[in-house]
């Protein structure tokens, strides 16, 4: 697999999941810095979702 690829299914795979599984990947973190990643991750995915629901007038 590229790595094209491979960002394209990380990004596919970060989209599918939800909030509680995001902070328990954070959770379990090896290091502060892949802490810091996953919340990186998390926030944009959340940003992402927020969007949407205010384009289709949820909000």
């Amino acid at each position: 697999m590229s790595h094209t690829e491979a960002f394209k299914e990380f990004y596919k795979r970060c989209k599918e999941m939800d909030i509680e599984e995001t902070v328990e990947v954070a959770l379990n973190a090896e290091t502060e810095e892949e802490q810091e990643f996953v919340e990186l991750i998390s926030n944009f995915m959340m940003q992402t979702r927020q969007k949407e629901v205010i384009a289709q007038g949820k909000f």
